[in-house]
């Protein structure tokens, strides 16, 4: 089975409140293409499809014609899509009665039984005689449906447990696949990424206790593309197909993933080209402003890329008051986008233990909702309801 494995393409993100729409419909374009190319079974999304649970009109109907296209390019695709701790899984869903008629299926929640006990029949599908696909969307420990016989007490171990029994068999010997949007405990490259969100933010299952029955698992979650804990062919993080901050400086693409049914897996890489780029200028020790500035001038950039200067202060010096405007004024004379919102963002500063006490206001501007939940839910101790109700309230949910 002929599977691409791509996710997190956060739609609708703005970095320092730049549209990036135009950069969106580059990456489908790229993305249509290696459909095309590749003529895949399958194609699975594994979660975080839009930056917000609460996406606007534009970035939603943008998505449907764009995924449309994708499937266009290769038809006889089945197209699987789960929601990620970004969407809304309610919302993603809402029309996946429709979706299936052009072979995308969508899951928003583990799939359960009117009594709320777990579907496995319903979280599986079938890749006509090419294998199977079995789809986790993003879920808390707490809500995974119940599994018959189980106590109970260790929900998600033995939801993927009942899920890897039930795909063993439905496989019939075929290759099988699992999709799903989580943390798992294992030493990762958090590059682009709080390690917050996966030691103490969101529960974390082990990659061992995912099953045994999969050739290939498709995670979704952290950005940065890689093999999970050494599995080498088995357990992997596709990673994000375009940049969504500056500190992810690696390859973004999608990967092209061929499962036999005896377990081996063949695996290459397709690199997709950055409508923009992202350019830190004083690189990740910084600079003095002056340097900065001078060191623009002889950074090659290309109009329209995004531009973050790291200056470094000595002790007690302050920020010069109108070093943003100099810098922005020196971007703007190339065509750049200076991406800084009222102050340049520091560097230096006293660390305790390798980590920075304090977060400098531009950089609290930065984060996500989720971000800013899991620091405050640490710091205060907050309960599994209270991060709910709190990300609802910051992303303008219904709670």
């Amino acid at each position: 089975m002929k599977i691409i494995h791509t996710g997190d393409w956060h739609l609708g993100h703005r970095l320092y409140n730049y549209d990036r729409t135009d950069e969106e419909a580059y990456f489908f374009a790229q993305l249509a293409s290696a459909v095309e190319r590749e003529r895949p079974d399958a194609m699975v999304v594994s979660g975080d499809v839009f930056h917000t649970g609460t996406p606007g009109n534009d970035v939603a109907r943008a998505f449907t014609e764009r995924l449309m296209g994708v499937q266009a390019a290769c038809p006889s695709m089945e197209t699987i899509v789960i929601a990620g701790n970004h969407d809304s899984g309610s919302r993603l869903a809402v029309d996946k009665e429709l979706w299936r008629s052009c072979r995308v299926h969508v899951f928003g929640t583990p799939a359960a039984g009117e009594g709320g006990n777990a579907d496995f029949a319903g979280s599986v599908v079938r890749i006509a005689d090419k294998g199977v696909v079995a789809a986790v969307p993003f879920c808390h420990e707490r809500n995974f449906p119940r599994v018959d016989g189980a106590d109970g007490e260790k929900r998600a171990q033995e939801y993927f447990g009942g899920l890897s029994r039930y795909v063993k068999d439905a496989a019939g010997g075929l290759p099988a696949v699992l999709a799903a949007h989580m943390a798992v405990k294992a030493d990762l490259d958090f590059r682009g990424h709080d390690k917050i969100l996966a030691i103490g933010g969101e529960e974390c299952v082990d990659a061992g206790e995912l099953g045994s029955a999969y050739g290939y698992v498709a995670l979704g979650h952290i950005h940065c593309p890689q093999w999970v804990n050494g599995r080498k062919n088995r357990v992997r993080y596709c990673g994000t197909p375009r940049a969504i901050h500056f500190d992810e400086t690696y390859a973004h693409g999608v990967d092209v993933v061929t499962v036999e049914a005896g377990g081996s897996v063949e695996l290459k890489t397709v690199e997709f080209k950055p409508l923009r780029s992202l350019v830190t200028v004083g690189g990740d020790g910084g600079m003095a402003f002056g340097d900065a500035l001078k060191a623009l001038e002889g950074t090659p950039c290309a109009e329209g890329d995004y531009i973050r200067f790291n200056v470094r202060l000595e002790e007690g010096e302050p920020a010069g008051a109108d070093w943003t405007e100099r810098a922005r004024l020196a971007c703007g004379a190339r065509g750049l986008r200076f991406c800084v919102n009222n102050m340049i963002r520091n560097v230096s500063g006293k660390k305790e233990g390798g980590e920075r006490k304090v977060l400098t206001v531009t950089e609290l501007r930065e984060l996500s909702s989720d971000k800013v939940v899991d620091i405050l839910a640490s710091k205060r101790n907050l309960g599994g309801r209270q991060r709910e109700l709190l990300k609802n309230l910051m992303e303008g949910e219904e709670a």
